[in-house]
């Protein structure tokens, strides 16, 4: 199987080396014969990540993407996929975010699952890894559902060493096979940094291919947004909390209703109201968002 993974990066040197050796050690385990290439985007790093990454033999081919320092995760993603597909045809392609440190079983999970979708569904699916956090090995990322069309509030698909369906995944280990992109395409350039992997995904389930959670863990990723800073954000003055909602690592309310319009549109004005009421008025928010968490 010939596989583009496909990674971004932005002034996370160390991580990005532990992510790659990673990498290499999973390449080498693998029971079966795979080819690798590697396109990253290095978004304007000033630490010396692209210079540090280049000076290391890896058992793939690094092809490296400079971008312009806007692109955050969904941009650089971007880059780094057309830039796979201007080199060939693959079988499938990973996105993996460099924080996040597979385990040796991800390729062999991968194939194992590419078999089992292409004998049970007749198509070459989404395969969605699963991490858990370093320490406390409590899940951190993977596939998930929806439990309710209005708030949208989901329920993690934990891996118990069976193959299990989801309706989205988030983007940190997930691997997006030829049949997929050949319909679907690559992420949509609209979003800013975030939302662009729930987006796919989420559109992908629509269309009928199977998304399929891999049987175990296949890697450790901490949860980096366990919290959201909310205490911070009703603190801030109006004009800050303004900022913070527009922000790409903020709030992002353009990605947020970016989402809504193009896979929930009948969310859409009650969320754009809600946004607006969260940065206005963030206790009024506070006791709405609860009420509704608790009641719908």
């Amino acid at each position: 199987m010939n596989i583009a993974v496909l990674m971004t990066c932005y002034n996370r040197k160390d991580k990005t080396i532990k992510c790659l050796e990673a990498l290499s050690n999973a390449i080498s385990k693998c029971r079966e014969s795979i080819k690798v290439d590697v396109f990253l985007t290095d978004d304007g790093s000033t630490d010396g990540t692209a210079e540090s990454i280049c000076s290391n033999i890896y058992p793939f081919s690094l092809h490296l993407i400079k971008g312009n320092g806007n692109l955050y995760w969904n941009g650089g993603m971007v880059a780094a996929w057309e830039a796979a597909l201007q080199q060939g045809k693959y079988d499938g392609y990973l996105w993996l975010n460099n924080d996040t440190y597979i385990y040796p079983n991800l390729f062999d999970e991968l194939l194992e699952a590419d078999d089992y979708s292409f004998k049970t569904y007749g198509v070459h699916g989404i395969y969605v890894g699963s991490t858990q956090d370093p320490i406390t090995k409590k899940f951190t990322y993977g596939g998930f559902n929806f439990v309710s069309k209005w708030t949208l509030r989901d329920e993690f698909v934990h891996p118990d060493g069976k193959y299990h369906l989801c309706q989205c995944a988030h983007g940190n280990v997930t691997f997006i096979s030829s049949d997929v992109v050949e319909k679907m395409g690559i992420l949509y350039s609209g979003y800013l940094h975030g939302g662009g992997d729930h987006d796919y995904t989420y559109l992908a389930y629509k269309a009928g291919y199977p998304l399929i959670v891999l049987k175990s863990y296949v890697g450790v990723c901490e949860n980096d947004h366990e919290k959201d800073g909310y205490d911070d954000f009703m603190n801030m003055s109006l004009r800050k909390r303004i900022k913070y909602l527009y922000s790409p690592v903020g709030y992002n309310l353009h990605n947020t209703l970016l989402f809504q319009k193009r896979c929930f549109p009948y969310r859409y004005p009650f969320v754009w109201v809600m946004g607006y009421v969260k940065a206005l008025f963030p206790n009024m928010y506070i006791r709405i968002y609860k009420y509704i968490r608790s009641n719908i």
